[in-house]
């Protein structure tokens, strides 16, 4: 299966988004579609490589991070260094069975499942 994330363009007009400064439209962006984010919108990744990809220090990679954090549109687990995204499907969905069926699995190997439920909630 292609490893790719798509972008609607209506990513551009959601207000949330138009509400962000540069810097945290980039951010998002990034965690919307680096190479570890998963099909789920759960995946596993560091502070570290989140500094290194996006040429930030680990500082204000925490920085950007609490805001949507603050936000509710992501969730970090520290513990396993798992990051989740709110809202993944409304730019990311597909009605696949194949990729149903890719999600189901990846949801298998969350290490934090409150991360599934957070992302699942309204």
């Amino acid at each position: 299966m292609a490893i790719f994330r798509k972008i609607h363009t209506q990513f551009w007009s959601d207000v949330f988004i138009q509400s962000l400064t540069p810097e945290q439209k980039f951010f998002f962006l990034y965690l919307l579609t680096n190479e570890k984010t998963k099909q789920c919108g759960i995946y596993e990744i560091t502070l570290r490589q989140i500094s290194y990809d996006t040429g930030y220090n680990v500082e204000t990679v925490q920085k950007l991070l609490d805001f949507f954090i603050d936000c509710g549109k992501v969730r970090f687990s520290a513990d396993s260094c798992e990051i989740a995204i709110k809202n993944w499907n409304k730019y990311n969905s597909s009605r696949s069975p194949d990729v149903q069926s890719l999600v189901n699995k990846e949801f298998k190997l969350v290490k934090n499942k409150e991360l599934i439920e957070w992302v699942h909630s309204v």
